[in-house]
């Protein structure tokens, strides 16, 4: 059985709340007594009010013997007072100024409020103000046999005895608040200093707790004040946080580790946007102030007010993510998971235009298809000729629609895969097996001008594909005698150009921008083969290279159908 351990008798405490009245009480004496052996705030007060007790008197004084003596003999005694810091001036019943409007260099119309006063005066009234810097300002009727005839307005200054001694009044002040602050710091030093070793002690300690450093015990509790309590109470604390700690941080690795391996991005963020949790797949949608990507702070903002939202779609720069977010109302946060769906409806919108364009391309070579056989059993395949010609255009169509399926397929390839599938490419090499695969029509020359160093960064396989639909298209609307000129060079910082120039037909100047859309066929369009997507299919080929194309044409004189893809090293053997 265990025994109670002996119950300490209770010491009565000498503690901090001792120290500070005690601190309070020394600095309360100084202050009383410096301010009971000094002059009180009141002689400022008082001092002002003196001083426009002597301007009103002086202003009526000399306004009584402006009226005795009019306003000629007045200015004289104007220029004779001495006091340089007292103006006045003399204005007639109607407002107008007797007097210069300069008097010992202070303009009349300088002087704040002087309109007003006078205007007052002339009334019969006798308005004091006080201006800024100790002026006063006195206006006072002018009377002529009973009746307001004009009126006063003196600016007086402070007289300088009393400048001097609220000077010295204020110089007094100042030195027994000085005297006053040096007295409170010195009893202020003296008995912070008998408590601030062990508080610094303490604070040390808390310092390393704070630190993690939860296995060193606390410094500075001893004593039997309140610091010593408070020092009972970090220890009792210290001993907790470290058995707390252990066991989160066994807990935070095996979590941290989970949300590493995620590959979708786990985000916590504020009201005001701020991440306070990410996981690294989310660092793509994290601005640099630590902030989330505006794109998502609407739906953020929902979840927030909602309790949750969720986007399939969202489009942050040239990716589209899928959002989930949930309300964390004890933390004043939402949580948002996000997934990079960009490669997934890339996947689907190749499979969907492979679809689509792999219909309508062989839809009409697969009709001829179908005819021919349908004109063969009619009866030509027992006519020799007929039947050697419908054979042939079998064999036609069929090779047709061999050379598309293989097309639509290298297309729908580079499509889920992306740029990524991108690689270095032989652009001489790429360009003779173009030319060669298509035959020049009689009387249409072909050239071909192009370095022997020339390497671009796309997919060679497609860009022969382009390469053959345009010469196709050179070949078809270049009548004899012309040429097509295949040719490459380099282009600006780090581009390669390829073009594809004929001497035929030319494209209108309203039609140039439309050649590149899906079922787009011309003017001529009932004279054209095919359904239009022939450069549609190429746009997107080099779009997939990473490259632009593009066609400059002028009626009768020609096309030239042109492609800039990135530049690249050449391999160190030629790449097929």
């Amino acid at each position: 059985m265990a025994t109670a351990s002996p119950r300490q008798s209770p010491r009565r405490p000498f503690g901090v709340r001792l120290y500070l009245t005690l601190a309070f009480a020394a600095i309360a004496l100084v202050t009383a007594g410096l301010v009971y052996l000094l002059v009180t705030d009141s002689s400022e007060d008082a001092a002002g009010e003196q001083s426009v007790e002597i301007s009103v008197g002086r202003t009526v004084r000399l306004a009584d013997r402006v009226s005795e003596q009019g306003p000629r003999a007045a200015r004289a005694q104007l220029e004779d007072i001495g006091d340089p810091g007292y103006a006045a001036w003399i204005v007639d019943i109607g407002g107008r100024l007797e007097t210069p409007a300069v008097v010992r260099g202070v303009n009349l119309s300088e002087v704040p409020g002087q309109a007003r006063s006078l205007r007052a005066a002339l009334r019969g009234s006798r308005p004091v103000d006080q201006l800024p810097g100790g002026v006063t300002m006195v206006a006072t009727p002018l009377f002529r046999d009973g009746v307001v005839d004009g009126a006063l307005l003196a600016r007086a200054e402070r007289p300088q005895q009393l400048q001097a001694a609220l000077e010295e009044v204020r110089g007094d002040r100042l030195t027994a608040a000085l005297i006053a602050l040096g007295v409170a710091v010195l009893v202020g030093f003296m008995i912070a200093s008998a408590i601030a070793s062990r508080i610094k002690r303490l604070a040390g300690s808390a310092g390393r707790i704070a630190e993690g450093r939860l296995d060193e015990p606390l410094e500075g509790a001893g004593g039997r004040d309140e610091i010593t309590a408070l020092g009972a109470a970090l220890e009792t604390m210290r001993l907790a946080l470290r058995d707390t700690f252990d066991a989160l941080s066994s807990e935070r690795d095996r979590l941290s580790a989970i949300f590493d391996a995620l590959s979708d991005a786990v985000m916590v963020v504020g009201a005001d946007g701020e991440v306070r949790f990410s996981n690294p797949a989310a660092e793509p949608l994290i601005d640099d102030d630590r902030r989330a990507r505006g794109r998502l702070m609407p739906w953020l903002r929902r979840a927030a007010a909602r309790g949750a939202a969720e986007h399939d779609g969202l489009r942050i720069g040239d990716r589209v993510y899928g959002v989930g977010a949930r309300k964390l109302a004890a933390e004043g946060a939402v949580l948002a998971v996000v997934r990079d769906r960009t490669d997934e409806l890339r996947r689907e919108l190749a499979e969907r235009e492979f679809v689509s364009n792999a219909a309508h391309e062989l839809r009409n070579p697969i009709a001829g298809l179908s005819g021919a056989i349908e004109v063969l059993r009619s009866g030509a395949k027992d006519d020799p000729e007929a039947r050697d010609h419908f054979l042939a255009r079998l064999s036609d169509d069929a090779e047709r629609v061999s050379r598309l399926t293989e097309s639509l397929l290298t297309l729908a390839r580079m499509e889920a895969i992306g740029e990524s599938g991108v690689k270095a490419l032989d652009v001489p090499i790429t360009i003779e097996e173009a030319a060669q695969a298509v035959a020049a029509p009689d009387g249409v020359e072909v050239e071909i001008d192009c370095p022997t160093d020339l390497a671009a960064s796309g997919d060679p396989v497609l860009l022969r594909q382009v390469l053959i639909g345009l010469l196709t298209n050179a070949f078809k609307n270049t009548p004899a005698p012309g040429a097509v000129t295949l040719r490459a060079c380099r282009a600006g910082e780090g581009q390669v150009l390829i073009e594809v120039a004929d001497t035929g037909t030319g494209i209108a100047a309203e039609e140039l921008d439309r050649v590149f859309e899906r079922y787009y066929r011309g003017s001529g369009s009932l004279e054209q083969e095919g359904f239009g997507l022939g450069l549609s299919i190429a746009r997107r080929m080099v779009d997939v290279m990473g490259g632009e194309i593009g066609a400059d044409s002028e009626p009768g004189r020609g096309s030239t159908f042109w492609i800039r893809l990135p530049i690249a090293e050449p391999a160190p053997t030629p790449v097929a």
